[in-house]
């Protein structure tokens, strides 16, 4: 009896928690920044220049130029790289 209880409980809490999509209400905070990009940029790089950022593989990467490759390109590299390590790829 203590088993069914227990299990009935359990189901109804999951069923109760799972509508809680935003628990912490982030959804509520909406950030709106007065900064430019370029200024942002600038700052960064002057923290990493005065050594409080780590620059590299742990700091943050900023892309300053867009890619050169098409998206047609980099989907035939990823097709092929997914038939050389035997991976099952569904890519546009």
């Amino acid at each position: 009896m203590k088993s069914i209880v227990f299990a009935a409980a359990v189901l109804a809490s999951g069923a109760a928690l799972a509508n809680d999509v935003d628990p912490n209400g982030f959804e509520k905070e909406h950030f709106q920044s007065s900064a430019s990009r370029a200024s942002v940029i600038a700052d960064l790089k002057a923290a990493q220049a005065q050594g409080l950022l780590p620059q590299g593989e742990l700091g943050v990467k900023v892309v300053l130029q867009p890619s050169a490759k098409s998206r047609a390109e980099v989907a035939a590299e990823a097709r092929n790289s997914a038939r050389h390590y035997g991976e099952v790829a569904e890519i546009e």
